[in-house]
């Protein structure tokens, strides 16, 4: 049976949220008016919310997923009973 990796993805995006986050910051030292702090308050804001919300969904996802594959198992791929 093929398993489910949703923690891959999901690490992929954290990292690029974080260089974003990295990226804007090194930005607001050169940018720093009105517009910029729009832009961070329009869409970095949101988009870190949405990130983190859904990064928590996976990792429960994943725990639930990961207890289906072991439950769906038949009894000879769980290994040796001693």
């Amino acid at each position: 049976m093929k398993h489910a990796d949703f923690m891959s993805p999901a690490a992929r995006l954290d990292d690029a949220l974080r260089k974003l986050e990295k990226a804007w910051l090194d930005t607001k030292e050169e940018w720093a008016d009105p517009v910029s702090q729009r832009v961070e308050d329009d869409y970095l804001v949101p988009i870190h919310g949405q990130v983190r919300a859904m990064l928590d969904t996976v990792e429960k996802l994943s725990g639930v997923m990961s207890k289906a594959e072991r439950a769906c198992m038949h009894q000879r791929e769980h290994g040796p009973i001693l």
